[in-house]
């Protein structure tokens, strides 16, 4: 399945989280980051296109904040959705900080199935200190209000949570903090940027791998004891754990990181720009602009090709692994940020450590799975 992801405001944003790697993309383009707005005629091209090339076009909006953009913004892309899809299937989904989220953005996401993402890394303790907004105060008690809004106007609603230096410490806080409160989508990305005033070394901010590795099956004992046996339902949905089943029983994971290749979708900045990436964008990634090219030549092009099998490029002790069919060499991005791993997936060692402990109850889960389905 192909999909785009859209910047609707390019990188434009009213919160400043400080391991924000998105932020500083305004320097790619003229005027202040608040005039970077996508036109009607971007908007209504990839929309046009997307149905063209793909039986169920699947559109992530995102930023930047991508609620700036504005509530008839939306409106006015569902419109062209309708009108283009001639009966295709479609999906729509967004990542906010939800600052913004009110009634008004609650009824239409339910209105028109929208999958919302909400950036929510834990408790207060641990959300408000990196999400802090322009004026440096914590942001966790808006956000946590707008997004238990969405669940009782019920909006599909998917926490999207950094694991950082402080947040890794609290892993099974974090889970069960969310699960409590109703929020049993989850999803937890480590930080791993690259120092901005020191390029040689990694940000601050950025997790280690050997914490990382123990956060990864603390939070893995928890969700499993939520797992019911009897009925073989989750309680809990973590989107790392959920991809291991599906590697395990033989399924295409739907998270391109345990995918063997990359390229199942392109990013579309505000003005047309594309790009293979969002981690990636940068002035010598860039594939082209819907002025000059269409999607499904950006799709074909050499340059996202090259991109895309970049991913199964790897070294020969990688290679040798016996835990390669599950990692796949990790994300390419976690590659290149940090020098000292010359190349290497960054978090290898959270990796190994993780699939060690918990490789035998995850092919008893795809094990299940298998015999259900069947």
């Amino acid at each position: 399945m192909r999909s785009i992801l859209l910047k609707p405001v390019g990188s434009f944003c009213n919160l400043r989280c400080e391991y924000c790697f998105y932020l500083d993309k305004a320097h790619l383009y003229a005027g202040p980051p608040a005039t970077h707005r996508m036109g009607e005629w971007v908007l209504k091209k990839v929309i046009q296109e997307m149905f063209e090339l793909a039986g169920a076009p699947a559109f992530t909006w995102h930023g930047g904040e991508p609620t700036l953009a504005g509530l008839d913004f939306y409106k006015t892309a569902v419109a062209y959705q309708r009108r283009f899809s001639k009966g295709k299937p479609f999906t729509n989904s967004m990542q906010t900080n939800g600052l913004l989220l009110d009634e008004d953005w609650a009824d239409f996401f339910r209105q028109e199935d929208f999958l919302v993402g909400i950036s929510l890394d834990g408790p207060a303790h641990i959300h408000d200190h990196y999400r802090k907004d322009a004026q440096g105060h914590g942001t966790f008690a808006r956000v946590f209000e707008n997004a238990r809004l969405l669940l009782e106007k019920g909006v599909q609603v998917n926490i999207l949570a950094t694991v950082n230096p402080l947040s890794v410490r609290h892993g099974v806080e974090s889970y069960r903090f969310f699960r409590d409160n109703g929020f049993v989508f989850m999803q937890f990305n480590p930080v791993l940027e690259p120092d901005k005033t020191n390029p040689g070394r990694i940000a601050p901010y950025s997790v280690d791998p050997r914490d990382y590795g123990g956060f990864l099956i603390e939070l893995f004992e928890a969700w499993f004891k939520d797992f019911d046996f009897r009925q073989l339902k989750q309680k809990t949905s973590i989107r790392f754990f959920d991809a291991l089943i599906q590697c395990h029983a033989g399924i295409m994971p739907d998270h391109c990181l345990f995918q063997k290749r990359c390229g199942n979708y392109l990013v579309c900045e505000h003005n047309g720009d594309l790009f293979s990436c969002d981690y990636l964008v940068a002035e010598n990634t860039r594939i082209g602009n819907l002025k000059d090219m269409s999607l499904e030549a950006a799709f074909v092009s050499e340059r996202h090709g090259t991109f895309a099998d970049g991913k199964a490029v790897l070294d020969r002790e990688c290679e040798g692994c016996p835990w390669l069919a599950l990692c796949r060499g990790g994300c390419i991005k976690d590659r290149l940020h940090d020098p000292k791993d010359r190349g290497r997936n960054h978090f290898c060692t959270a990796n190994k450590y993780f699939f060690q402990r918990a490789e035998k109850r995850f092919q008893k889960l795809a094990d299940l799975y298998r015999q259900h389905y069947a």
